[in-house]
């Protein structure tokens, strides 16, 4: 999760979220969705023991992400995860006003209100795949700062002194107002699915992340301008990862739970920091891995 440096002082405030206890029980979580959380299709405050099902997916270290909602429904509350549909998603900010509405079939829209503050979320896995392709169509953007594929990938057998054990990565699509060609290494320039990117390197020292507070690397590939709205695209991962790999970048491990905050997830999200006015962005995600 990115932060410019006009929010830098809400850093304290995700250092908080982040070193809280993941092994709640459902019945505390069930009341936290009551408490804040609304919907459009289906109220995310109305769930029971029942609605949870806890042995369609195996990750009982993190119970908030063994909920499945069946049906459409909007997140307000500061954060959120489970699975609607078959898809799982994340909704997290640190403050402000900002909303993930997502339905069954992957189409999902998150809207903001100006503030400082930032948020991150869309629709995706619960683990990353370097063979998955993801297909994605982006409808409405009035300036998130990124539309990206967004994951993380850790490794807890390396040392944490090795910025390697841990990487959060950015594949960005559309873009404003960053480039982390400033304070980045650059990696190499290749061609993916007909879209030319940049690979970047960048580093977090002490920052929150998925295993509390870390000392991280971020790979990025940006494209050469923002991608057009209005079509069906796909991203190759697999192109992404051997780009970052060609440059002695190498992901560790996307399909674990073994961080203290949360698994190895990988989504379309939809990320805003200090937005000036309010604005929406809205599209549709799914597997467009061959069969």
């Amino acid at each position: 999760m990115f932060e410019s440096p006009e929010i830098q002082e809400h850093e304290s405030k995700k250092e908080v979220y982040h070193l809280k206890n993941y092994t709640i029980n459902a019945t505390i979580l069930l009341a936290t969705l009551a408490m804040f959380g609304c919907s459009q299709g289906h109220n995310a405050s109305e769930k029971t023991d029942a609605d949870i099902n806890t042995t369609a997916y195996s990750i009982e270290k993190f119970p908030a992400y063994t909920q499945k909602y069946p049906e459409t429904t909007m997140f307000t509350q500061s954060h959120a995860t489970g699975h609607v549909g078959d898809l799982f998603f994340t909704h997290w900010k640190d403050g402000g006003s900002a909303s993930l509405n997502i339905e069954t079939d992957g189409d999902f829209e998150v809207t903001w209100q100006g503030g400082a503050y930032n948020y991150v979320g869309g629709p995706g896995w619960h683990f990353g795949d370097k063979d998955r392709v993801i297909g994605y169509r982006f409808d409405k953007d009035s300036g998130a700062n990124f539309i990206t594929l967004y994951g993380w990938a850790y490794d807890k057998t390396m040392p944490k002194s090795d910025p390697a054990h841990l990487v959060e990565y950015y594949i960005l699509q559309r873009w404003t107002a960053y480039e982390p060609s400033q304070n980045g290494v650059f990696g190499k320039k290749f061609t993916s699915n007909g879209v030319e990117y940049s690979t970047y390197r960048t580093i977090r020292e002490q920052k929150p992340s998925i295993n509390n507070t870390s000392t991280f690397y971020q790979y990025w590939s940006k494209p050469n301008q923002n991608l057009t709205l209005g079509q069906d695209r796909e991203i190759i991962f697999s192109d992404h990862v051997k780009a970052w790999e060609d440059s002695g970048w190498i992901l560790p491990n996307m399909d674990n739970f073994d961080a203290s905050d949360d698994p190895t997830y990988q989504v379309m999200a939809v990320e805003v920091f200090n937005p000036a006015s309010d604005g929406a962005a809205s599209g549709r995600v799914w597997d467009a891995t061959p069969k």
